[in-house]
């Protein structure tokens, strides 16, 4: 099926994400809250604690209605979609000369997800939804309304034989394990400073 001018398909990411996110969000904020209202109320500062967490809030519900606008479009002569931390990205159908849908292993473990990739005549990627975000089906179904018939590959593949592949498929963060290990480092030390400072205003002990 392509799409025409009348056309417009549009697929949206795995709703069960903002679930597990927000569940995730409610698992940590409330038995820490819980802990840092105990000392806090006594001392008379429960409104640091408020700040923290509203702050924190504030920010989860700004991701959460981010991914909630996230989204891929076939319309108007184009595809489009963007990420939650990433820009629309526009593909004009014209330059599609390449659609491809390959299942990649998830880590040590024999499930698949699969990868859509479009890419141009160059072989350059133009667009890529990974199935970890988005449901099989709804991979499909934008591949079955692209211009350029999609080629399924038969016999799935680590990240790292994809990659190499489909050269250029990867994203900037992908197949650089210290960046990941970097970020992670980050936000830890970040949550660490954020716990100490807190429990150090709250005159809690820090040491045992």
């Amino acid at each position: 099926m392509s799409v025409t001018d009348e056309t417009v398909v549009r697929v949206v990411p795995r709703r069960s994400l903002l679930v597990s996110a927000l569940i995730s969000i409610l698992v940590v904020l409330v038995p820490v809250s819980s802990v840092l209202y105990w000392f806090a109320i006594p001392r008379g500062q429960a409104l640091w604690v408020a700040v923290a967490q509203a702050i924190v809030v504030g920010v989860a519900l700004i991701l959460m209605f981010r991914q909630l606008t996230v989204d891929a479009v076939i319309a108007d002569g184009e595809l489009r979609g963007r990420g939650i931390f990433s820009p629309m990205v526009r593909v004009p159908l014209e330059r599609i000369a390449a659609v491809d849908i390959v299942p990649v292993y998830v880590g040590q473990s024999p499930e698949t997800v699969p990868q859509l990739l479009v890419r141009d005549s160059a072989g350059r990627r133009l667009f890529r939804l990974r199935g970890t975000f988005w449901h099989a089906r709804d991979l499909t179904k934008v591949a079955d309304a692209l211009p350029v018939p999609a080629r399924v590959a038969h016999e799935p593949m680590s990240f790292s034989e994809f990659f190499v592949a489909y050269p250029g498929s990867a994203y900037w963060f992908e197949n650089r394990p210290w960046l990941v290990a970097g970020l992670i480092a980050i936000v830890v030390i970040a949550c660490v400073g954020v716990s100490v400072g807190l429990m150090t205003l709250l005159g809690m002990p820090i040491m045992g």
